[in-house]
């Protein structure tokens, strides 16, 4: 502390009018760039990210209020064997589709197998079954056929069980 009393008394005014204005400068340029650019630049990132950060709250929102709809509903029914299979062939034929093999299988679910469908049609009456009927499909096997848009597929279906 001594040593730097001495160098500024031995200075000449002039020269220590200069080396309060390098300091000065100096602390200057510190201080913006310890602590305004970085909240700047913070602030220029969170305003380039908040149309992002509201996108996705409004995807959430929907989200949640399609769960809040869905938890509304009433539970789906669960229907016997033969009730389930007149259902499937109920809606099947509603969907314009038919099942070239309908199968129960031991543990209650049913293999059903088509030939030559239109993949929108029977991807659409799935959608619906999972939907009124509470299935789901557990095994599903599309094989591409020559017609465009028809396939032959082999699905394993279970449905609620009681």
């Amino acid at each position: 502390m001594q040593a730097l009393t001495q160098f500024w008394q031995e200075r000449a005014p002039r020269e220590k009018a200069l080396l309060l204005t390098a300091a000065a400068v100096l602390l200057g340029a510190l201080i913006y760039l310890l602590l305004i650019e970085p909240a700047v630049t913070g602030i220029a990132r969170l305003q380039r990210g908040l149309p992002a950060a509201r996108q996705q709250a409004a995807q959430l929102e929907a989200l949640l209020a399609e769960v809040k709809s869905l938890k509304a509903r009433p539970p789906v029914a669960t229907l016997s064997p033969q009730e389930t299979r007149a259902a499937i062939e109920k809606s099947l034929g509603a969907a314009g589709l038919k099942a070239a093999r309908v199968v129960p299988l031991a543990d209650g679910d049913l293999q059903l197998t088509f030939s030559n469908v239109p993949y929108a049609a029977w991807a659409t009456w799935l959608a619906g079954v999972e939907r009124e009927l509470g299935g789901r499909a557990i095994s599903v096997t599309a094989n591409a056929t020559g017609t465009p848009g028809h396939t032959d597929i082999e699905l394993v279906l279970r449905l609620t069980r009681r």
